[in-house]
């Protein structure tokens, strides 16, 4: 029997959020901000506000944008 190595991933990233981030985070969504510049907001990676924006949109918390997932509003 081999000892296959674990590998834990995303074990360094953020899952909880508050619900006022959430509120934030939807109205920069809606406003067409940037993923780096949430990210900057709410000191995270941008990984994180990326799984942010699949969890949201599961949800359907969250709409498609023009600009895409990334954005582009300062």
């Amino acid at each position: 029997m081999s000892k296959d190595k674990i590998t834990i991933i995303l074990d360094d990233r953020k899952f909880t959020w508050l619900e006022s981030e959430l509120v934030l985070f939807r109205n920069m969504w809606e406003q067409g901000k940037s993923v780096t510049l949430m990210a900057k907001r709410f000191k995270c990676k941008e990984i994180d506000i990326a799984m942010l924006v699949l969890d949201q949109a599961e949800r359907k918390l969250i709409k498609s944008r023009p600009l895409g997932v990334k954005g582009g509003l300062v």
